[in-house]
C-alpha cells in the first residue's frame, strides 16, 4: 500500500488547483471497516480505502495580506462560540496583525455571517463523509501558500487571546528560533472571561478527576507542554499515549512557564512555517479525529526539527469545557475514533521511544 496517498494530503501535489468561489477537493482516506471483537494490538484491523470529496466555497477578506500570518479556525454550528472568539481577536487586534480564515465545517446555522459581517475570510467544506478536521485545515493551508503567505496558525474556536502583546511575543519567538511548528502555554480561563459561566460542564463531569468538579480548574494550566503515558495491555488500542503535562497545575508552575523543545504539541494553537507544513504533507487525512496533531509534530520531530514550546511569561486561554460537546448530532468518541487511535498506533508505536524528550 502507498501510505503516502493516504497519510498525506494530495492536494498539495496537485499543479492543476486553482483557488475559485466554488471548488472540489477529492482525498484518499482510510477508514475502520470492521468492528473486531478485541481491542488489541493482535487483532487483525480491516480498512476500507475510499475517495472524499471535500466541496468548498470560498470568500477571501477585502484586507488580506501575504505578508501577515492567516489564523485557520474550524468551527461547526454554535454561532455563539464563534463570535465570541472573533470578538477577542478584535478585541486584542489579532485582525490587525493576521488575516483570519473562518473553516465552516457543513454547519446548518449561519456561521458565513459571522465571518463576512467582520471583514473575515470565508471557507464552507462540505462532504459526505463527516468530520475531518485534517482535511479542513489542509484546504485553508493549501490557499494560503497559494496566496503566498509564509505562516499559518491554528487556533481553536474555543481559543482566546489574553494579550496582544504575548501573541505578539509568541509569534517573534516562533519566527526568531527558525521553528518550524510552535506552541505556547495554555490556560481554562477564569469564569469571568469564559462563554460558559457554568462550575461544572459536561465535559469536566465525564472526563477529568473529582478534584476538578468544584470549579477548581479555572485558571490552571490546560496545557503546559507534552508528555506520554506508556501502557502495555494487551487490549488497548494505543500503547504511547501523548497527554498534557502539568494539566490543572497552578498557572505559574515553573515546569510549564518555560521555553523548550518538545517532540509533540496540542494542535489547538500550532504556528506553523507553512512551506514545513506542507513539505511534511500536512495533517494526515486518514487521521480524521484525533492525533493528526502529534502526527505531524513527529514527522517534525523525525527531520531534526522538533517543535518549540513557548510558555515563559506568556499564556493563551483554552477554554476546552465548552468546546468539547460542540457538535450534538455527532458523538466524539465513535468509529472514527477508534480508527485514529489505531492507525496512529500502526505507524508510530515502534518509533515514539526514540523520539520522546
Amino acid at each position: 500500500m502507498n501510505q503516502k496517498l493516504f497519510y498525506s494530503c494530495s492536494l498539495f501535489d496537485d499543479k492543476d488547483f486553482v483557488i475559485a468561489e466554488n471548488f472540489t477537493v477529492a482525498q484518499n482516506e482510510l477508514f475502520l471497516s470492521t468492528d473486531p471483537n478485541v481491542h488489541g494490538a493482535s487483532t487483525k484491523f480491516k480498512f476500507a480505502k475510499m475517495k472524499v470529496e471535500y466541496k468548498c466555497k470560498w470568500t477571501k477578506q477585502d484586507n488580506w495580506s501575504s505578508k501577515k500570518p492567516t489564523l485557520l479556525i474550524p468551527i461547526r454550528n454554535n454561532k455563539k462560540l464563534i463570535d465570541y472568539t472573533i470578538a477577542n481577536l478584535k478585541e486584542t487586534n489579532l485582525v490587525k496583525h493576521c488575516n483570519v480564515i473562518i473553516i465552516d465545517d457543513r454547519s446548518t446555522e449561519n456561521i458565513q455571517s459571522s465571518a463576512l459581517e467582520n471583514n473575515l475570510s470565508y471557507l464552507r467544506v462540505d462532504n459526505s463523509k463527516g468530520f475531518n478536521f485534517s482535511m479542513l485545515n489542509n484546504i485553508a493551508a493549501k490557499i494560503c501558500y497559494d496566496l503566498g503567505n509564509e505562516t499559518i496558525i491554528l487556533w481553536n474556536s474555543d481559543l482566546w487571546c489574553v494579550k496582544e502583546e504575548w501573541f505578539l511575543s509568541l509569534l517573534k519567538k516562533h519566527k526568531k528560533s527558525g521553528s518550524w511548528v510552535s506552541g505556547s502555554k495554555l490556560v481554562y480561563p477564569p469564569k469571568e472571561r469564559s462563554l460558559n459561566k457554568d462550575d461544572i460542564t459536561e465535559n469536566i463531569k465525564d472526563n477529568f478527576p473529582k478534584q476538578t468538579l468544584s470549579g477548581k480548574w479555572r485558571n490552571t494550566i490546560q496545557y503546559g507542554g507534552s508528555s506520554w503515558m506508556f501502557v502495555e495491555l494487551p487490549d488497548h488500542s494505543i500503547r504511547s499515549t501523548p497527554v498534557h503535562h502539568r494539566r490543572f497545575a497552578d498557572l505559574n508552575d515553573p515546569l510549564a512557564s518555560c521555553d523548550k523543545r518538545s517532540s509533540i504539541l496540542t494542535g489547538a494553537l500550532h504556528i506553523w512555517n507553512l512551506e514545513k507544513y506542507i513539505y511534511l504533507g500536512g495533517f494526515n487525512p486518514t487521521l480524521s479525529k484525533n492525533f493528526q496533531d502529534i502526527d505531524l509534530c513527529l514527522k517534525a520531530t523525525v527531520e531534526k526539527h522538533p517543535p518549540w514550546y513557548f510558555g515563559k511569561d506568556i499564556y493563551f486561554y483554552h477554554d476546552e469545557s465548552y468546546n468539547f460537546y460542540n457538535n450534538k448530532d455527532e458523538k466524539k468518541y465513535d468509529r472514527q475514533m477508534k480508527s485514529d487511535h489505531i492507525i496512529f498506533d500502526k505507524i508510530w508505536n515502534e518509533k515514539i521511544p526514540s523520539l520522546v524528550f
